[in-house]
């Protein structure tokens, strides 16, 4: 059973919400995937809670943090809201951890704190292959008016991601998921707030795996045998780039890859 109680930090008006896990002397940065919060990294408290003390960072429009104003979130944003949570927890070093979505913001932390990380842990990170259909949706006004304009016609996407799906040209896993995550209009209004309020926090391959290999950074990635959403090829564009990674196949989905992962780590 989770005792963590959901602690908060302000940076410029805006709100962050954290979970703290374990008592460990190491210190590790957690960023969830869509549609997620926090509380997914609970499990860690028992496999890892010795070793580390986890902070897990609920990303904006998720869980309780906020994010105030009309202004894209940037990457220099970023970096200064973890600049001030590491000055006031007084952490010097640490290691990151990120799934999904939240491998992006993973990737985006690594640009401006490669010399103090000790580990990078990547869990089906998304954001190192950028997807089409991301930029298409969310590349010009245009694209983001008519990614608005579907998502307020369901109907429409159902039946486009069924013909995609019939073509060969769509994965039956991802429209099942698509499905399941457009189901309500807070989701809907949650996918189009992540996707366009998040389209700068794009990582910087080249720089980050210079900045990896020359601080001697120990990355380990790990991945599903059976995930469709974020497939083990997508890190490829990084681990081309990088001198040393450990790679971690496991036997299931994207759903489940937290918990399975922690039990690699002990």
């Amino acid at each position: 059973m989770n005792t963590a109680k959901v602690q908060t930090f302000q940076c410029e008006g805006n709100l962050i919400a954290y979970q703290k896990f374990g008592n460990g002397q190491a210190i590790i940065l957690a960023f969830h995937g869509f549609g997620q919060s926090s509380e997914v990294f609970a499990p860690l408290e028992t496999t890892l809670g010795n070793q580390f003390t986890i902070f897990a960072m609920d990303l904006f429009f998720h869980g309780n943090s906020q994010y105030v104003g009309d202004q894209l979130l940037t990457k220099s944003a970023w970096q200064g809201f973890i600049a001030v949570f590491l000055r006031e927890q007084r952490i010097d070093r640490f290691s990151l951890m990120g799934f999904s979505l939240g491998g992006r913001f993973a990737l985006a932390t690594v640009e401006a704190f490669a010399d103090r990380l000790d580990q990078l842990l990547l869990l089906a990170p998304d954001g190192i292959t950028r997807s089409a259909w991301y930029w298409v949706a969310t590349g010009s006004g245009l694209g983001r008016r008519l990614f608005r304009y579907v998502l307020e016609h369901l109907s429409m996407l159902n039946a486009l991601g069924h013909t995609l799906t019939q073509l060969g040209l769509l994965n039956r896993t991802v429209m099942r998921f698509a499905e399941i995550s457009l189901g309500t209009y807070e989701q809907r209004e949650l996918v189009y707030k992540s996707w366009t309020q998040f389209r700068l926090i794009h990582p910087n391959l080249k720089a980050i795996s210079k900045l990896l290999n020359d601080h001697s950074v120990q990355v380990r990635f790990f991945t599903g045998a059976f995930d469709r959403i974020v497939p083990g090829t997508y890190i490829l564009p990084l681990t081309k780039q990088l001198r040393h990674f450990e790679l971690t196949v496991l036997k299931t989905g994207h759903n489940h890859l937290i918990e399975l992962a922690s039990e690699k780590l002990v």
